[in-house]
């Protein structure tokens, strides 16, 4: 029996939410009902998982089905299904509280993302919300498989819902829609599809979830001419022939299987027979899910079944942790049906159903790089830092992800491969030139491009978060050195001139007039062949710690060696003849040295680095302005 009825009310942000999934967000009211099945699916698929190791929760119990009612006077649609069920705690979680991990954050994308808000549905688990659409009160009953009581979620989707403890003789969910006055139209003049006739159903269930692998039922006709009737044809589409399926009924299990709204970038089927036998779909997303780099993620979104019996959601051991963006399903015809993560990890199979899985993924996107440059740069703009860790994790494909990485370049706007930079370069350039920046913007303003621009060398800037770890495992190409042009010396293949020579050595001791000034600051001052129009730079040591193990070590508390820099000069700059001449004038002797620090104060501002003694700073800037007056 009921025993009390709590009242719980939305989080502010989690009724906006509500508002904008309601009104706003959804263009076709039909998708609700393919998001309720598909949850239902899952719930199925959950009890099976779980009964491979509790048998107890399915024995002698009615076969796994989605069940589809309706009820046209009172106008009512319910969906039920007799798969895991949740408890009172899941309830809150998974209905109760919206996009938990990230309410505020999906508010602020989908508002600054009106005309593609549908790409943002399925990463915050939204998809329930579509309810409310053509609902005005929607009922949740459900009881967890194992647990003895069941618990009743009931909203109108304005403000609050109410949890109550309920007897329910059997686990599952059942979902009753309370369907909103039928002549009521939606924003913009629509006309909402009566929910409650079979026909409406049946084409409903047909066109989005035909695929679905359990029986979807419904009651049809009426009397004693009424008869149960299963209304998808349940087999698996990747259970079918290539070219029988069309690409449509591909996006739909696309979409079914990720609750992404667009259609997938690319689809990958194929079957593998021979000493291990499996059939394999699948996609690559055209968007970016929001949560790709949360490390609280799976490392992997492909689903294990075993002669069509599912056994695992988001199997790691089926694709590296470098493509995990990769979606879909494997199914085996050979793996043992009652297998576990312990044995999935020692087994000879799963390495050899991985390796052809990866290949065939790099296979399809060097084929998209070659045939579809347009696509591909979409891909790499989504995907490209995660496929780039590759580099850095492994050393069998580090050859075939070399040549699918884009990179920006100084040559124009227009990304290209390493295979293209080789073919492009110089006789006598003998390295390939990188340089590591937080964007192209800063990439292109950096002091240490003059050089290489002046001989016609074309510099590659590396813009992604993870190049800085891949730089230290991906050091060449092709027999070709990936050279920093922002560490050590950089040989540009040209020889010193006389005079050159002869204006270096007469200035010599100004270097190390310059080095004892800055003695607390650099490691070394030197003259620069990497500059043409600036007046200094700051140099990295060929072996230095990068800067990101750098910050990392900083931010952990862990200790951080001493790491200075060298300090490089122009020497035809005419600020440096003017530190010459201050520094042979003893009287002038102090203004050598506050020039000395605003020159290594002006070195770090243009690299985009903070000021050491932004305060000294400031103070000289201002008093030579003044004495410029």
């Amino acid at each position: 029996m009921t025993e009390t009825i709590e009242t719980i009310p939305f989080q502010a942000e989690t009724e906006e939410l509500l508002e904008l999934v309601i009104h706003s967000l959804y263009t076709n009211p039909s998708i609700f009902l393919r998001e309720l099945i598909s949850n239902a699916s899952d719930a199925l698929d959950k009890l099976r998982f779980e009964a491979l190791t509790r048998p107890e929760l399915t024995e002698g119990k009615e076969e796994p089905a989605i069940r589809l009612a309706t009820d046209p006077e009172a106008r009512i649609l319910c969906v039920i299904d007799n798969g895991i069920g949740m408890s009172r705690e899941e309830v809150v979680q998974n209905i109760g509280t919206i996009a938990r991990s990230g309410t505020k954050k999906f508010i602020e994308a989908l508002k600054g993302n009106q005309e593609g808000t549908p790409e943002l549905i399925g990463q915050f688990g939204v998809g329930f919300y579509s309810s409310f659409m053509v609902a005005d009160e929607v009922v949740v009953e459900t009881r967890r498989a194992g647990e003895e009581k069941g618990t009743r979620w009931t909203s109108t989707g304005r403000g609050e819902y109410t949890l109550e403890e309920i007897d329910k003789p059997a686990h599952g969910t059942t979902i009753m829609l309370h369907l909103k006055p039928l002549d009521e139209k939606r924003e913009g003049g629509d006309q909402v599809p009566d929910f409650t006739q079979q026909w409406t159903v049946r084409e409903t269930v047909k066109r989005y979830s035909d695929f679905i692998e359990y029986p979807i039922e419904m009651e049809v006709g009426e009397g004693d001419e009424a008869k149960v009737e299963v209304l998808n044809s349940r087999k698996p589409i990747w259970t079918r022939l290539r070219q029988d399926i069309e690409e449509s009924e591909y996006n739909e299990f696309y979409k079914h299987l990720t609750h992404d709204w667009n259609d997938p970038l690319r689809t990958i089927h194929f079957k593998a027979e021979g000493t291990t036998e499996y059939t394999a779909l699948l996609y690559l997303p055209s968007k970016r899910p929001l949560d790709l780099f949360d490390p609280n993620q799976a490392k992997s979104k492909i689903h294990l079944y075993v002669k069509r019996v599912f056994i695992m959601a988001d199997c790691e051991e089926l694709v590296p942790v470098w493509l995990r963006f990769v979606r879909g399903v494997v199914d085996s015809s050979d793996l043992p049906l009652n297998i576990s993560r312990e044995t999935l990890q020692h087994n000879r199979q799963m390495d050899r159903i991985q390796k052809r899985l990866t290949k065939k993924t790099l296979d399809t996107l060097g084929e998209m790089r070659d045939k579809d440059r347009e696509a591909y740069n979409g891909f790499w703009d989504a995907f490209g830092g995660v496929l780039k860790e590759g580099l850095y994790y492994e050393s069998e494909y580090k050859d075939q992800l070399s040549e699918l990485a884009l990179f920006e370049t100084s040559a124009g706007k227009e990304r290209c491969t390493l295979p293209e930079y080789v073919e492009r370069m110089p006789v006598k350039q003998k390295e390939i030139y990188v340089l590591l920046a937080p964007d192209r913007a800063a990439a292109e303003r950096s002091p240490h491009l003059e050089a290489l621009r002046a001989e016609g060398y074309e510099v590659l800037f590396l813009v992604d978060a993870v190049d800085e770890f891949v730089l230290q495992r991906f050091e060449e190409y092709g027999g070709k050195k990936l050279r920093q042009i922002d560490r050590g010396e950089v040989d540009l293949g040209g020889e010193d001139t006389p005079e050159r020579e002869e204006r270096e050595k007469a200035l010599e001791p100004l270097l190390e007039a310059v080095r004892k000034e800055l003695a607390d600051e650099v490691e070394e001052v030197r003259f620069s062949k990497r500059l043409t129009e600036s007046p200094a730079c700051l140099v990295e040591g060929e072996n230095s710690m990068p800067p990101q193990m750098l910050r990392f070590l900083k931010e952990t508390g862990q200790p951080v060696p001493e790491q200075k820099r060298s300090l490089e000069l122009n020497a035809t700059h005419s600020l440096v003849q003017r530190l010459e001449a201050l520094r042979g004038d003893e009287a002038q002797f102090a203004r050598f040295s506050d020039y000395c620090h605003l020159l290594f104060g002006q070195a770090l501002l243009a690299e985009g680095s903070p000021l050491s003694d932004p305060a000294r700073f400031s103070k000289l800037l201002t008093e030579l302005m003044v004495e410029g007056e």
